[in-house]
């Protein structure tokens, strides 16, 4: 349809005229030429001239004469003279709006029968015959639209009347925008205006409508309309005819919203009467004072609704309840249902809702609710249980009706903690605001709302979410939580919280708003599907949260924290995204701290690169090391380059360093415990059992044996067949390795407890004990309590004949600093000689 064409073109609203902007010609839209022409001060396509706002006094006349479109609008013109658009026979639409036009001539739209549009709203034409003589517009035969409204000002335009005879030649005319003139009808000129089907009287600007009251004949002439619009028209209900809207029997839509003082008894005496028409869409949105009595709808006013109706607005009406059994009296083919800025408060009707057979959508923003109550009241205005009061108890289950779809409840004055309830299944509830209420513990579960696709809880002070919560959502695909307190929730909860792991179909998600410093790693877990991300606005430091389970990211907007890096395991999953070139995703980290230094220059680097970030990073920031900032206005390119150059000449630098000073102290500490190996060994053994055992004075104690006796098993025999015996003899106690330690005890710890508790430590030296490993450690630890006590502990008894060379350097060492005795060897071992040695032996053990 060509109408619809020239809307395109102009990118407006051509037929409801609620946008006057114009917009110039866009070409692509049916690839016609792209060339602009300036015709003076109007900006022209070969079909489009856009004149508006110019300063022009006069209709220019140096246009192309082909063009269809002319936008005259917010000029200074004041008369249109007779044939001022004649060379515009092509014209289909002409607006002439928020000019100074005063007064028509006959001949002001001459030629002009190819005209769909006109629009003359916002200027100075008076209603009377002398401003609209009859035939001024004879020419517009192909006329659709027009618009004469805000233009008959009560201030400045006495005894307005409708011209109707201006209008007979407009047989094609669909849509009229009028003033509303007070006691006037509609001539019987309109009569003409056989295919009119929409007739606005409405202004928003408050005195261009001022019917005031309606008679039976105010619309005789044009009963064929279907929409009729009289809302902002200062309608008075006491000066309304009952019969006043009789006359429009194909009427369909009618809106009497904003006339504050109808009153709904007026109302329901006008309605009544059309009740058996074919209206199916009615408003009458705020036809109450706001201090008027509140108001309890009933079977009178329900009784009285046109039972075609699918679409109803009531808003702003004071009605605080609905009567027992009437909700089930609203018209059955029922949609649509607006009762927003009421304050409807609890009842029976709540019960009833599943009534509603038909109804898809329910909208009731506004008014006010206090707490969930006990009961439910039954009938108007009743302050307290009655005998027709019911209780909700535990297995209350609330009806919804079947098909409704939306349901809107948003700034109700709700104020719940929202626990347990149950819903019945059989509804097809998708959609369900219940944003700027006050909900902050939401607890549940919530049962019954399977088919639920997306549920708002913004701005509802929600500061804790259970586990269970959201478990009965499992079809829900955007969850809105923006503008909540959950900072401190989120912050101090345990770990294994995971609020949304029920959510697998969810694709959008809303935490923006919430005070977030810091969240646990898992908050997200089980949101496989997720789409976006929405956390801006918060405060949050970090962004450590497990993303790799959601293959679908597109968008996580992080905008407006305190956030400078991503962690590693983030900016892997992002590029791994971003490796499939089908996959759009975008990361917003605008408006935070991201520091421009040395030690995040990976994090810039990874940015540029990555295709999951505007490359024109507008509004990110660079923060300095001194604190200093900066806005971003050319894609990092300059901070780069200064940190490039900056960080390649330390970084190898630091390396070496780093290195070095790290080598340089492994080799010192290695080489003092090599140094100190047993003294460490021994203090660490001595320290054990004197915490064990209590410390004892060196110089008073008595020892328990006189020698510990230190040997290689393979010397066992000797030692246990000839040394103990010859020793025992002589008096003295033996502490012989392995056969008295103790059972259970550390060797170490036997060892360093033998040595301490013996006067002497006797080692039989032979080759066996050279390769000893716990002999050396023997030897050692008797070394160190020789120098820890300062008495003399090593005696060897040199056993075998040994080569020099067998010996180790910390052996010989021992051998010469302490005493040392040779075993006879040959004929000496026989007789007085042997007898001799052992004496030696015994005497400088006790010694």
């Amino acid at each position: 349809m060509l109408l619809h064409f020239l809307c395109i073109v102009l990118s407006s609203n051509c037929i409801t005229g609620e946008d006057n902007s114009f917009s110039y010609y866009n070409a692509d839209n049916i690839g016609w030429s792209r060339r602009i022409l300036f015709k003076g001060q109007c900006q022209c396509t070969y079909i489009a001239c856009n004149c508006s706002g110019q300063g022009l006094s006069t209709v220019p006349k140096n246009l192309s004469a082909s063009i269809r479109v002319l936008d005259l609008s917010n000029n200074i013109i004041s008369n249109l003279s007779d044939g001022c658009f004649c060379r515009y026979t092509e014209l289909q639409y002409l607006n002439l709006s928020s000019n100074n036009i005063a007064k028509l001539q006959v001949g002001s739209f001459a030629s002009l029968n190819k005209l769909l549009e006109l629009n003359l709203r916002e200027n100075k034409l008076c209603y009377n015959n002398l401003t609209f003589p009859k035939g001024v517009f004879g020419d517009l035969t192909s006329l659709l639209l027009l618009k004469l409204d805000e233009n008959s000002d009560p201030s400045t335009c006495e005894n307005s009347n409708y011209p109707d005879d201006s209008f007979a030649n407009l047989t094609r005319l669909k849509v009229l925008h009028l003033d509303g003139l007070n006691n006037q009808t509609l001539g019987p000129g309109f009569r003409a205006l056989v295919s009119l089907e929409n007739l606005t009287l409405s202004s928003n600007k408050k005195k261009f409508c001022n019917l005031i009251s309606l008679y039976n004949d105010t619309f005789l002439n044009v009963g064929r309309i279907k929409l009729l619009d009289i809302s902002h028209c200062k309608l008075v209900g006491s000066a309304m005819e009952n019969g006043s809207l009789v006359p429009l029997k194909n009427l369909t839509v009618l809106d009497m919203s904003y006339n504050f003082l109808i009153e709904m008894f007026a109302f329901s005496y006008v309605i009544r009467e059309i009740r058996h028409y074919k209206l199916e869409i009615l408003k009458i949105n705020f036809i109450r004072p706001g201090y008027a009595t509140p108001f309890t709808i009933g079977r009178t006013l329900i009784d009285c609704l046109p039972r075609s109706l699918t679409y109803l607005e009531a808003d702003g009406c004071n009605f605080i309840s609905v009567a027992t059994k009437s909700l089930s009296h609203l018209p059955s083919n029922l949609r649509y249902l607006s009762l927003k800025n009421n304050r409807l408060s609890h009842g029976y009707y709540i019960k009833e809702l599943n009534h509603l057979a038909h109804l898809e959508e329910i909208d009731l923003r506004g008014g006010n609710l206090n707490d969930f109550p006990d009961t439910l009241f039954n009938g108007e205005f009743q302050c307290s249980q009655s005998e027709n009061s019911i209780s909700l108890q535990k297995d209350f289950i609330f009806k919804l009706p079947p098909k409704v779809t939306r349901i809107n409840l948003s700034i109700y004055g709700l104020s719940y903690i929202l626990k347990s309830l149950k819903v019945d299944p059989n509804n097809s509830l998708e959609v369900l605001n219940i944003n700027n209420n006050y909900f902050p513990f939401l607890i549940g579960p919530i049962a019954g709302l399977n088919q639920l696709k997306s549920l708002n809880l913004s701005h509802c002070s929600v500061k804790n979410i259970s586990d269970n919560f959201f478990m009965n959502f499992s079809s829900l695909d955007q969850l809105f939580l923006g503008h909540n307190t959950l900072g401190d929730f989120l912050i101090n909860s345990h770990y294994n919280i995971t609020p949304f792991i029920y959510l697998k179909q969810l694709t959008r998600l809303d935490l923006s708003y919430n005070g977030l410093t810091k969240v646990y790693r898992n908050l997200l877990s089980g949101l496989n599907a997720l789409q976006e991300l929405h956390m801006e606005e918060n405060i949050m430091w970090d962004f450590n949260i497990t993303i790799d389970h959601m293959s679908n990211l597109r968008l996580i907007d992080l905008s407006h924290n305190q956030i400078k890096e991503l962690p590693i395991h983030v900016r892997e999953h992002i590029d791994n995204l971003t490796k499939d070139p089908k996959k759009e995703i975008l990361i917003d980290l605008s408006f935070n701290p991201i520091r421009c230094e040395c030690q995040y220059l990976y994090m810039i680097l990874w940015m540029v690169s990555s295709r999951a970030f505007n490359p024109a990073f507008e509004n990110y920031m660079c923060v300095y090391p001194d604190g200093s900032y900066k806005i971003i206005d050319d894609a990092y390119e300059e901070t780069l380059q200064y940190l490039n150059h900056a960080c390649a000449d330390n970084y190898s630098v630091l390396l070496v360093v780093i290195f070095s000073t790290l080598t340089m102290i492994i080799l010192v500490i290695a080489g003092i415990l090599y140094r100190f190996r047993w003294h460490l060994r021994y203090l660490y053994y001595a320290a054990y059992l004197k915490v064990k055992e209590g410390h004892h004075n060196q110089e008073t104690r008595s020892y328990v044996y006189d020698v510990f006796v230190s040997y290689a098993h393979q010397d066992e025999t000797f030692v246990v067949q000839r040394l103990m015996p010859e020793l025992s003899n002589r008096g003295l106690n033996v502490f012989v390795h392995g056969r008295d330690f103790v059972v259970g005890h550390y060797i170490a710890s036997n060892i360093l407890t033998a040595i301490r508790e013996s006067r002497k430590t006797l080692v039989v030296l032979t080759k066996n004990l050279i390769n000893s490993t716990w002999c050396n450690y023997e030897l050692q630890m008797a070394n160190m309590e020789s120098v820890h006590t300062g008495r003399q502990v090593l005696v060897f008894l040199i056993k075998d004949s040994l080569d020099i060379t067998d010996l180790k350097t910390d052996l010989l060492y021992h051998i010469k600093n302490n005493t040392y005795i040779d075993y006879p060897h040959g004929p000496r071992e026989i007789g007085l000689a042997l007898n001799l040695f052992w004496d030696k032996l015994s005497l400088d053990l006790k010694n």
